[in-house]
């Protein structure tokens, strides 16, 4: 059984995921994160302000949306903090195979791993002169790579699709990192190699992991190999 939120149809059970998960999230985040409002006997007479239409709250360290984790990329880099996507927007997944359009709620992701469909260097090209149809070759090279992402959800199911350009950044200590944009294809500049375009390898939604990147600050994905089931490479 699912529910239409809008144009889009979302399970039953993930709705119920998704509250418990938020529900964790709450619990998890510590005596330093403020309440949502102050109980009616310690603040008498005193409204709560309503939520502002344009999305700019209280003034806070971070996002509330913002979950624990590490972006792992494919140079080595692991940047451990608090993640986040577009505001109040879901991963959109186009899932070939179904022929439709996946929204996968933030807090349900366990993980996110790029899957290389294909890499390649082109060449250059320019017009031999004016007016002609010929092209001559310039010498020159630019890496291009095509991806798909996999997401691991919390009730353990995966979803395997195209994102369009949809971007995630990472905030720890006051810093933030990003826009890391998890594109369907990309490319490099000419005279680049592959190794230069460094893209999202992985992303893992964990407190343990972000707290164990952050002890060890090594470049290295070692400590998020727990990527729930995932071996890891």
């Amino acid at each position: 059984m699912s529910v239409v939120t809008g144009s889009r149809r979302i399970p039953i059970r993930w709705r119920l995921l998704a509250a418990g998960a938020a529900a964790a999230a709450a619990v998890g985040a510590g005596a330093g994160d403020p309440p949502a409002s102050a109980p009616a006997d310690e603040a008498p007479g005193i409204v709560a302000p309503t939520a502002n239409p344009f999305g700019r709250g209280p003034a806070r360290t971070g996002r509330r949306d913002a979950l624990p984790g590490v972006v792992c990329l494919s140079d080595g880099t692991v940047i451990p903090g608090q993640v986040y996507t577009t505001r109040d927007k879901d991963w959109q997944v186009w899932v070939d195979a179904e022929k439709r359009w996946r929204h996968v709620p933030p807090i349900l992701v366990l993980s996110i791993r790029a899957v290389v469909v294909e890499e390649r260097m082109d060449k250059e090209w320019r017009w031999k002169e004016m007016g002609s149809d010929e092209k001559v070759y310039t010498g020159r090279t630019r890496p291009v790579r095509r991806h798909r992402w996999r997401f691991h959800l919390i009730d353990d199911s995966w979803i395997t699709g195209t994102v369009k350009g949809q971007p995630l950044w990472i905030r720890h200590a006051g810093r933030t990192r990003g826009p890391f944009v998890l594109h369907e294809r990309s490319a490099g500049k000419y005279g680049q190699d592959l190794d230069d375009l460094v893209y999202v390898r992985k992303v893992v939604i964990s407190r343990r992991a972000m707290a164990d990147a952050l002890d060890d600050r090594a470049p290295t994905t070692r400590s998020v190999s727990r990527d729930t089931g995932d071996s890891g490479d």
